[in-house]
């Protein structure tokens, strides 16, 4: 099952306030910090640390209960890129201020579109160069063990990398964390020699 199965519903109140912000002259993506916004963001923040259990979708490290610094709302598909859907709860989720500077505005989708905006949002996991909260197994597609990422496929291994996983070994290199850890070593041995883990 995805990380999320549950999409924001937004109140009235907050689809009032998306709506009207839309309709604006000059709308952008930097209307996302708009101060009339702020209790649409909090909607979505606690709507999404409630269903992902305070959890970061890539790392799977945990995220702040009380601190919106410490729990950014991440748009999978890049909201300056991709405006229509700045406010599609299936592109939100919250995720850990390090995924959040290292995602960054990256290109996520298979097809980007370069010159007509995209009307629709993807329905499909086929559309994502990256593991979607939204629509992938994680397990399916990345191996964690501790603080240790392992591909197991094209998408997993693209999602370590744009978002940096390993970067706690690659800060401290192959510590005695790493190497004391017999589960991992026998995971990863297990791993690189029939191609699967049991999780």
């Amino acid at each position: 099952m995805p990380i999320i199965n549950e999409p924001l519903v937004y109140s009235e109140a907050s689809l009032a306030k998306i709506n009207e912000k839309m309709a604006g002259v000059g709308y952008s993506h930097l209307d996302w910090s708009a101060p009339e916004l702020e209790d649409v963001r909090c909607e979505i923040r606690n709507h999404y640390r409630d269903v992902q259990r305070l959890q970061c979708v890539y790392c799977q490290g945990a995220i702040m209960h009380r601190s919106a610094a410490g729990a950014p709302v991440e748009h999978i598909v890049p909201k300056s890129q991709y405006l229509s859907f700045m406010f599609e709860p299936k592109n939100l989720c919250v995720i850990c201020p390090d995924c959040n500077e290292y995602k960054g505005a990256q290109e996520v989708l298979m097809q980007p579109v370069m010159v007509a905006p995209r009307v629709n949002y993807p329905t499909s996991s086929n559309a994502f160069r990256i593991v979607h909260p939204h629509y992938d197994e994680y397990e399916d597609h990345i191996m964690r063990h501790n603080r240790v990422y392992v591909d197991r496929s094209v998408k997993g291994g693209y999602t370590i990398f744009l978002c940096n996983l390993n970067r706690f070994y690659r800060r401290f290199g192959r510590c005695d964390e790493f190497v004391n850890d017999v589960a991992l070593v026998e995971r990863s041995e297990r791993f690189y020699d029939e191609g699967r883990v049991d999780i």
